[in-house]
């Protein structure tokens, strides 16, 4: 009884190690901490976490399931980083789905969803403008909560999933100059156009919005 009381806590214990690591592991690969093609190395992240092998190769598992990092035999787990084909791809999909997300969600949405919304926009805005290690979390809370009130649970995973696969074309253009500006002002422009119901005007500050970031890492990918 006490061996399997012991494993329980212990199991219980490397569930929350593991979400607790899963998380910074993820926020620092989607900040950029953790650059494109980089190694992650067990050792190291061992030692970082205080926590068991066990643990970090749990987590690598999760974040290769996003399509973060990717396992190859000899050097573990590396950052993923995107060919132009693959940018191409992945947002032709994310043009397509969010414009049948923006219909939904103007047809959807509730007073008291947009008043949400306005609120989460003001905590991105202070973390943009301060620069935060949290301010990629809240700008995908921002836009996962935005798409809500589509109510379809899948077009909003698929959405999510596709924006972290690109997390690195999202990063390289908040590195230019105003574009973090430029960002916060087209969530206020997309906040109103949701007040009064305007779909035509929110599904082209959505599309606007995506696209931007789609053109500057391909022009940097040509530049190259």
């Amino acid at each position: 009884m006490i061996g399997a009381s012991r494993a329980r806590a212990e199991g219980l214990k490397n569930g929350v190690s593991s979400t607790l690591v899963l998380r910074e592991l993820e926020n620092a690969i989607l900040s950029g901490y953790f650059k494109p093609r980089e190694r992650l190395v067990e050792r190291d992240l061992i030692v970082h976490f205080d926590v068991s092998r066990t643990v970090i190769r749990e987590v690598l598992k999760m974040l290769e399931g996003k399509g973060l990092v990717k396992t190859t035999p000899y050097r573990g787990a590396v950052v993923v980083d995107l060919t132009s084909e693959e940018v191409e791809q992945i947002y032709f999909l994310r043009a397509k789905l969010e414009v049948i997300a923006a219909g939904l969600v103007i047809k959807n949405i509730t007073r008291q969803e947009v008043q949400h919304l306005e609120k989460l926009r003001k905590e991105l805005e202070k973390h943009q403008r301060e620069r935060t290690p949290q301010m990629i979390e809240k700008d995908n809370a921002f836009h996962r909560v935005m798409f809500q009130p589509s109510r379809n649970d899948y077009l909003n995973y698929m959405i999510d999933y596709l924006s972290t696969r690109a997390h690195i074309v999202k990063f390289n253009a908040w590195s230019l100059p105003n574009r973090i500006e430029q960002s916060m002002m087209e969530h206020r422009q997309m906040i109103e156009a949701l007040k009064v119901l305007d779909g035509v005007a929110f599904e082209k500050l959505v599309i606007d919005h995506l696209l931007y970031s789609k053109k500057t890492y391909l022009g940097r990918l040509v530049g190259k």
